[in-house]
């Protein structure tokens, strides 16, 4: 959770995208600048569909 400048509390997310190779295992932790630690790690393919492999990691 993190502070507006008025007191409302706001949960903030980021969103990479790496390389299908990221050594990255789920339950993986990522720390953020603030000290905020927190990972979801989804591996996407699409055998057929021209589109490439990649690793999705999600922060909140």
């Amino acid at each position: 959770m993190a502070w507006a400048p008025d007191g409302r509390e706001f949960t903030t997310a980021a969103t990479f995208i790496a390389a299908p190779d990221l050594d990255c295992p789920l339950g993986s932790r990522i720390t953020l600048p603030d000290g905020r630690t927190a990972t979801t790690v989804a591996r996407h393919t699409a055998p057929g569909l021209p589109v490439p492999a990649c690793t999705e990691v999600t922060t909140e």
